[in-house]
């Protein structure tokens, strides 16, 4: 029951991260059109591509935890599929063990780079010289938020090999 309710919460995480995504992505076009606008007008707004380059990086990041779980990231089966049932299971929880340290390396020194920024007083080279630990703290966000779902699928499906509930060999490909 309460790793049923952890996982609901997780999944309820992973969701508005994707909405937040999706909030970048309008922010994003929304500075790149009054960009336009206002240089059809001879006018001139500091700093809206810089925004809009920092808004990408954010949606691309926040978007990672909910596209893994909900299994729309591209997934190479070439060679899964030509295994038997028990070397996909193997390869599968090895696969997901060596993504979830990489991922779990990767938040780590993204943390560590947004303190930095934050503790030096780095700001952008752009117009309005903002400060990077913003923009950072949101790529960071997504990174933390990644690590998060792929530990998170990774003890969800070795829970399932562990109670038998396992994908069958048709349906390996789903798990990762």
């Amino acid at each position: 029951m309460f790793l049923c309710s952890i996982g609901k919460g997780l999944e309820g995480l992973y969701k508005f991260s994707g909405a937040l995504a999706a909030l970048c992505l309008v922010s994003m076009a929304l500075c790149v059109i009054l960009s336009i606008v206002t240089r059809l007008f001879d006018g001139y707004v500091p700093g809206l591509t810089e925004i809009a380059g920092y808004l990408m990086g954010a949606a691309n990041c926040l978007a990672l935890a909910y596209t893994f779980r909900n299994k729309a990231h591209i997934q190479v089966t070439l060679f899964i599929e030509k295994m038997g049932v028990k070397q996909q299971r193997g390869f599968t929880v090895f696969a997901l063990l060596m993504t979830s340290l990489i991922t779990l390396y990767v938040a780590y020194y993204m943390i560590r780079l947004t303190y930095f920024s934050w503790d030096f007083h780095e700001v952008s080279d752009g117009s309005i010289a903002l400060p990077l630990w913003i923009p950072q703290s949101v790529v960071t966000l997504g990174t933390i938020l990644f690590a998060i779902s792929v530990v998170h699928s990774f003890f969800e499906y070795c829970w399932l090999l562990l109670t038998g509930q396992a994908p069958s060999s048709n349906a390996q490909e789903e798990a990762l």
